[in-house]
């Protein structure tokens, strides 16, 4: 690799895998020679809209000609008129909290809940990811919070939904911890990066009895999930539980502004009333944000999103199936347009992109979640090419 001034991040920097860009156009990459690479889990799982969408763009440009920075404690009419909408399409009652990133979303979600129920723990799970800075490290589960001194000792392990589908032994930890030593409970609504773990219903019913019975706070991190990735406006809708707190960023401006927010719920906002809120950021609702994540929630709910996201949700259950009778695939798991195709041997990120596709490779699992915008063909056409590498076919 030819010598950059800057890291490469989640890797050794010797012999780290890059792509060498030019420019970016719907849903693919171009690189310098011309290539266009097809933008097969939306970069990072933001890029729902591609990278040139006009709308969104417009909204960015003309939000900078009137208002371009805010101090955090201003009041205007965008962001009075957006931070509505966003509850109306929550469909929960309560206040919203902006940040600029899912990582602060967790950090401030944790902040929250520990000040506002006067607990210290916070029950996770081992399979899970919530952020890099050390706040939301602490509460992962995965590699990358081995080598650093995080928070953990305030976190608990519960098991995997798959261990304990009716999460009997979740109970037991909670007997065991306390419930009155627990601030709260943290979960993706799935997994995303580390899987696409759908949790039964059974364990989702569980949980909101948990809530119910112990008094214990649920935050979800909808930070892949939320604005349309599974179908729903957000991920928790589709499920038996009703949240306290919910994380968000990463499409809620299509990626194309670093934003977030966190709603919490209305005994959360009612306290906070006398309560110091010794929460805040510099680029707290961030007027560039609020103009693109206006565009977002207009365009997730019009007609257009949804007679396209069915189209790509009709083609991947297609694949689903496909890709479940290889010899080489040990499990296929399915949602909207969020796939995991377990493998039972890892296949580098190189292979995908000599075959002109970005895609995630984490572990033995192959993440697909591709743009809203993409082709039904293009998707197609990607996921046969996705199958030549599985099966060895490497022709390019």
């Amino acid at each position: 690799m030819k010598e950059i001034p800057f890291y490469v991040t989640w890797t050794n920097q010797t012999g780290a895998l890059t792509l060498d860009i030019a420019s970016a156009k719907g849903p693919h990459y171009i690189t310098r020679n011309g290539k266009k690479i097809l933008d097969l889990s939306s970069t990072s799982y933001q890029a729902a809209f591609g990278h040139s969408d006009k709308e969104i763009i417009k909204a960015i440009t003309d939000q900078l000609k009137v208002l371009p920075i805010a101090s955090p404690k201003l009041v205007f009419d965008l962001k009075q008129k957006v931070t509505q909408k966003l509850l109306q399409l929550l469909k929960l009652k309560g206040k919203i909290f902006y940040t600029v990133s899912g990582a602060e979303s967790v950090e401030n979600a944790i902040k929250i809940s520990r000040q506002f129920s006067g607990k210290k723990y916070i029950l996770a799970r081992k399979n899970s990811y919530h952020g890099a800075s050390l706040g939301a490290l602490s509460l992962t589960g995965d590699w990358r919070a081995k080598d650093h001194l995080t928070l953990s000792k305030w976190t608990k392990r519960i098991p995997e939904p798959k261990n304990d589908p009716h999460a009997v032994e979740f109970e037991k930890l909670i007997k065991k911890v306390g419930a009155h030593n627990i601030a709260a409970i943290c979960l993706e609504t799935v997994t995303g990066g580390n899987g696409v773990i759908v949790a039964p219903k059974t364990w989702w019913k569980a949980v909101a009895r948990f809530k119910k019975e112990y008094g214990i706070l649920i935050i979800l991190d909808e930070v892949v999930c939320g604005f349309g990735r599974l179908g729903t406006a957000f991920g928790f809708q589709q499920f038996p539980i009703k949240p306290d707190i919910v994380c968000m960023a990463k499409i809620i401006t299509g990626g194309y502004i670093p934003f977030g927010a966190v709603w919490t719920n209305s005994k959360i906002a009612k306290f906070y009333d006398k309560q110091i809120l010794s929460c805040g950021l510099t680029s707290y609702a961030h007027p560039l944000g609020l103009a693109a994540m206006n565009i977002v929630i207009d365009k997730i709910q019009s007609p257009e999103h949804n007679r396209r996201f069915s189209l790509l949700h009709d083609e991947l259950e297609t694949w689903s199936s496909i890709f479940s009778n290889l010899d080489q695939v040990k499990e296929v798991r399915h949602i909207g347009l969020l796939m995991a195709i377990e493998l039972k041997t890892p296949i580098p990120t190189k292979s995908f992109l000599d075959k002109s596709i970005l895609l995630a490779s984490v572990g033995n699992n192959l993440i697909i979640a591709p743009n809203y915008v993409t082709k039904s063909s293009q998707l197609k056409k990607a996921l046969t090419a996705v199958k030549e590498v599985i099966e060895g076919k490497n022709d390019k």
